[in-house]
C-alpha cells in the first residue's frame, strides 16, 4: 500500500524469551543485578526481560528478531550489556519515525522474589528507551511450581509493545499526550537561573567543540535544550540553556544542535565539532542514515544548511555520561517554565 508507513499511526509487537538458570552466573533482569545464587545462561548478559522487550519492538517494526540483529555466534556480543542492545533497537525504531507508546512485560519465575527490584528495572528500561517511566510496565508472577520456571530451571518473559507515530496521530486530530506523568524516583526539579551566552567577539575563536542535548517531559511534551561550548583543548568558554516549548526527544536534540551552530556562526567560528549522545542524530548528520520522519527531515535540512557555512564541521557521537553537562542544562531548562 502506497504511503502505509506515513498513514498508520500504531504498530504492535510481542516478544517472548527464555533462559536457563545456572550457577556461577550473575542474574541480570531489566539491567538490574538481582542478588541470587544462580544467573541466566547466555552469550550476552542473558537479560531475558530486556531481550523479550527487544523482540517485541523488532516485531512491531517487522525487523526480524533479536537473533537476527545480535547473533550469539558473533563475538562482539559476548557478555554484552543488553540495555546497550535495547538502545540500538531504539535507534532503529526512531529511524522508522516511531516512539514507544507503552510496553507491558511479565517475568515468570518461582525465585527470586522480584518485587523490591521492579521500579529499578522500569527506570533502567525507560532510560534506555528515553520515555517516561509510566510507559514501561514490569510485572512478575509464578507458575505455582509447575513447569521449568516452577522448578527453578529457568526464567521466561512475555512482552508486548505499542509503537506510535506521533506525527500521523496529530495529523489525524489526535490529542497530544499531557505532560502530567510522574517523575522517576529521586528526580527533582532543577531550579535557578539558566546560563546566558558569554560575550564573544566575532573571530575570537577559530574552532569550537559544542556538547548538545535535549530533554522532554513526555514525547512530545515540554522541552529544554542545553549547549556547552569548549575549546579543542577542553577549556569551557560558556554554556546556554533554553526552554523551547513542545517537541519530541529527537526534535529537541536537533534544535540544540541547530542553536549551537547558529551561535558559532554568529561568533565567526570557522570549524565546529558537534558532540551528541544521540547516535541516531550523529549518523543522520553525517549521512550514514537517511532521515525518514518529515519533522526531523526539516530540522536536518536546517542544520546541514548551517554546517555548510563552516570551513570544516564534524558530528561525533559520545556516550551519555560524557554529555552530562549538556544533559543537566537541558533538564534545568525543561523545568524552568
Amino acid at each position: 500500500m502506497t504511503g502505509e508507513q506515513r498513514t498508520f499511526p500504531w504498530k504492535i509487537g510481542t516478544g517472548y524469551d527464555v533462559h536457563r538458570l545456572l550457577e556461577n552466573r550473575k542474574l541480570i533482569l531489566g539491567g538490574e543485578e538481582i542478588p541470587f545464587d544462580k544467573g541466566l545462561d547466555g552469550h550476552s548478559d542473558a537479560d531475558v526481560l530486556t531481550h523479550a522487550i527487544i523482540d517485541a519492538i523488532l516485531g512491531a517494526l517487522a525487523e526480524g528478531s533479536i537473533g537476527d540483529h545480535f547473533p550469539d555466534t558473533d563475538p562482539a556480543y559476548k557478555n554484552a550489556n543488553s540495555l546497550d542492545l535495547l538502545e540500538r533497537v531504539r535507534i532503529l525504531m526512531e529511524e522508522h519515525g516511531l516512539t514507544v507508546g507503552n510496553i507491558d512485560s511479565t517475568v515468570i519465575c518461582e525465585k527470586p522474589k522480584l518485587a523490591p527490584y521492579i521500579e529499578k528495572m522500569r527506570m533502567n528500561l525507560s532510560d534506555a528507551l528515553r520515555v517516561p517511566i509510566e510507559r514501561v510496565s514490569v510485572k512478575a508472577t509464578t507458575t505455582e511450581g509447575l513447569g521449568f520456571t516452577g522448578t527453578g530451571e529457568g526464567i521466561a518473559v512475555e512482552a508486548v509493545c505499542l509503537l506510535i507515530d506521533e506525527a500521523v496521530t496529530e495529523s489525524k486530530g489526535g490529542a497530544k499526550p499531557k505532560s502530567k506523568e510522574k517523575k522517576s524516583p529521586g528526580e527533582k526539579k532543577k531550579k535557578g537561573p539558566l546560563p546566558k551566552l558569554p560575550d564573544v567577539k566575532p573571530g575570537k575563536f577559530e574552532k569550537l567543540v559544542v556538547y548538545t542535548d535535549g530533554a522532554t517531559e513526555g514525547n512530545p511534551g515540554p522541552s529544554g535544550i542545553g549547549v556547552v561550548f569548549e575549546l579543542p583543548d577542553g577549556t569551557e568558554i560558556g554554556s546556554y540553556a533554553k526552554h523551547i516549548g513542545e517537541s519530541t526527544n529527537n526534535q529537541a536534540e536537533y534544535t540544540a544542535a541547530i542553536l549551537a551552530a547558529e551561535i558559532c556562526m554568529k561568533w565567526g567560528v570557522k570549524e565546529i565539532e558537534i558532540r551528541t549522545d544521540s547516535e541516531l542524530m550523529e549518523r543522520q548528520i553525517n549521512g550514514a542514515w537517511k532521515v525518514k520522519h518529515p519533522d526531523i527531515a526539516e530540522l536536518w535540512l536546517t542544520l546541514r544548511g548551517l554546517l555548510g557555512g563552516f570551513k570544516k564541521w564534524r558530528a561525533k557521537y559520545i556516550p551519555r555520561e560524557k554529555n552530562a553537562a549538556a544533559d543537566r542544562l537541558s533538564k534545568q531548562a525543561l523545568q524552568s517554565k
